[in-house]
């Protein structure tokens, strides 16, 4: 007997692959050059040939930014990119108008993510020459979840354009980034609509016309949290590279992220045996699947094959560079040295936020000034001060463990809202 509890015996070899890629398993936010400078570790420039894209679309959407002060071959990468996401984590459809009418809402997220100063969705209603209003009209109208979607999305856009443009030193997106480091269930709602992860699995249900289906809200969160666990887990470099405010591990111990992407990925193929037959979880269990790794290989937004067919490199400086000018629609979130004490807009908005906000958000916001941990480091202005290094509060060691124990604790909290997981075979499944 070698004395290891079985629960050793099955992290083993995972852990022994982990230390060979870098010095040790310890939390690379903290210690980057464990991982990032250690001799003989893998290449960290990987000679690929640089080509020239074809980007391809289709034509309902080929002339879309016409009238966009933007460059034709960006527009064309938005198109392809728009294109690529939705046919990636919504595989099959039946209501083609939908399916347009999602690409349409992911070519105006594209945008916000990397140029806020083209899409401020406080002003107005026509964003990059669509009315959103119409769009999510084509998207959702008729379903159950019209209204909460649009909040939802109208949410995304508002901080994430704030994030990418000069709004990002103002009270509102301070406000919304200690409000994400107040705790983990917090984290995980408005990571949620960040990765517009409940927003896309009611997109992928109304482009196949199952505008009846919907989940409670603890299921919903639940699912959310899979999702954002596996994709972060993926994304970690990525997420590091664009110095992020808005990656799990930017908060959880890194040092942990093997184990949590280990456990996520049983527990959708669990689920995916507890519904197996029942065509209405269809396309949820297929947006989680992709969105939880494979699209980072089949999306040219992701560097696969520019980093020699690998997924998880650590990120250079060149990366870092190249960030800061969009390359791959990409955005860095460095620190500035100014704050804006914009009050009267932040009163505006949290006043409007049955129109631009989901449910509950307006009281995180309000809530965020009330510091919960003397050790944890807020700032008055949020992104990357150095290399290797997220943009949001950093947790002291006690907060980011208690983080941790929360994502390690996902399989009880899973196998509770989701019980048909642990009698989809005739041993049961239960994970844990």
């Amino acid at each position: 007997m070698s004395g290891k509890t079985r629960y050793q015996e099955l992290w083993a070899y995972p852990l022994r692959l982990y230390r060979s890629f870098g010095k040790d398993s310890t939390d690379l936010t903290s210690n980057p050059g464990s991982l990032l400078v250690h001799p003989g570790s893998i290449t960290l420039e990987q000679s690929v040939p640089i080509v020239k894209e074809k980007w391809y679309y289709p034509t309902d959407i080929a002339n879309d930014l016409e009238h966009i002060d933007l460059p034709q071959r960006v527009k064309e990468e938005v198109y392809a990119c728009a294109w690529e996401y939705t046919r990636c984590v919504i595989p099959q459809y039946t209501n083609w108008k939908r399916y347009i009418a999602f690409m349409r809402i992911i070519v105006i997220g594209i945008i916000a993510e990397y140029n806020g100063e083209l899409v401020r969705v406080a002003e107005t209603d026509t964003l990059l020459g669509y009315n959103l209003t119409a769009v999510l009209a084509d998207l959702f109208q008729g379903t159950r979840i019209h209204t909460e979607m649009a909040w939802e999305f109208r949410c995304f856009l508002l901080i994430t354009a704030d994030k990418s443009s000069n709004w990002r030193d103002g009270l509102l997106f301070r406000s919304y980034v200690n409000a994400l480091a107040k705790s983990p269930s917090q984290w995980f709602r408005m990571r949620d609509t960040d990765a517009l992860i409940r927003f896309t699995l009611g997109a992928a249900l109304a482009c196949n016309d199952l505008d009846s289906i919907w989940y409670t809200e603890k299921q919903m969160e639940t699912l959310c949290e899979l999702g954002a666990t596996l994709y972060d887990s993926v994304a970690f470099f990525k997420h590091r590279t664009e110095a992020e405010t808005h990656s799990t591990f930017a908060y959880v111990p890194s040092s942990i992220r093997v184990q949590a992407f280990h456990q996520c990925r049983e527990l959708l193929w669990a689920l995916d045996v507890a519904w197996a037959g029942k065509p209405e979880h269809l396309v949820v269990i297929n947006f989680l699947r992709f969105f939880g790794g494979p699209i980072h290989m089949m999306m040219r937004r992701y560097r696969f094959v520019e980093e020699g067919l690998t997924i998880g490199r650590p990120e250079t400086e060149t990366m870092v560079k190249l960030a800061r000018q969009h390359f791959k629609l990409w955005n860095r979130v460095d620190a500035e040295n100014c704050s804006v004490q914009d009050i009267e807009r932040y009163k505006d908005l949290t006043a409007r936020s049955n129109e631009l906000m989901f449910s509950g958000l307006r009281a995180f916001l309000d809530a965020s000034g009330e510091k919960s941990c003397e050790d944890c480091q807020q700032r008055q202005t949020y992104g990357a001060e150095t290399s290797y290094a997220f943009g949001g509060v950093q947790l002291c060691s006690k907060c980011k463990q208690s983080w941790g124990a929360y994502v390690q604790s996902f399989p009880d909290r899973f196998n509770t809202v989701f019980p048909e997981v642990q009698k989809s075979d005739g041993t049961g499944c239960q994970i844990k």
